[in-house]
């Protein structure tokens, strides 16, 4: 469901609107993935204020607030979709980073545990097999290491250190939670 996203800097003269597919943002408002559609100059004027550091409004049924994440650093990808169209996604450098908070696009519900035991197998070096994954998925979520973001996309944040892992797979295997 396509939602309307405005930006409007009063002092500037500046009112825009583009329409949203998706988007995903943390506890305090801070976006992580926004996907714009519209007009050309409107699109990018909304994206360039997400960057920037202003507020943007979606005009959802509860409407919701979102700004720059100041310790994130962005990339926006564009596509032209003809005759002044313009589509992007603004998506936050964490989507791309093997080290660190990670954060995960999950396209289906399904999905999300394979797509968190890969993340992991890509960044750690702590034996697991995939049998494992649901087990993973629901542990990480118990212990913190796993958030979900809030919006219309389904974002995993994954906050884990590799010695804390560790710990968490050792203790699985010896209590017999999980077995090789």
């Amino acid at each position: 469901m396509l939602e309307k996203v405005k930006y409007t800097d009063y002092v500037r003269g500046i009112d825009v609107e583009a329409y949203t597919d998706g988007y995903a943002y943390g506890p305090y408002s801070n976006v992580y993935l926004l996907s714009l559609a519209g007009n050309d100059s409107s699109v990018k004027a909304i994206s360039s204020a997400v960057v920037s550091g202003k507020i943007i409004d979606i005009l959802s049924e509860e409407p919701v607030y979102l700004e720059k994440n100041f310790g994130q650093k962005y990339r926006i990808l564009n596509n032209r979709l003809g005759s002044s169209l313009l589509h992007q996604l603004v998506l936050a450098d964490s989507f791309f980073n093997l080290e660190g908070d990670r954060l995960l696009y999950v396209g289906r519900e399904e999905d999300a545990p394979q797509i968190l035991y890969r993340a992991v197998r890509e960044s750690c070096s702590v034996p697991m097999i995939s049998e494992w994954s649901e087990w993973l998925y629901d542990r990480l979520k118990k212990e913190d290491g796993l958030e979900e973001l809030r919006g219309t996309r389904k974002v995993l944040k994954l906050s884990i250190e590799e010695r804390e892992l560790e710990s968490i797979v050792s203790e699985g295997v010896k209590s017999g939670e999980i077995r090789f």
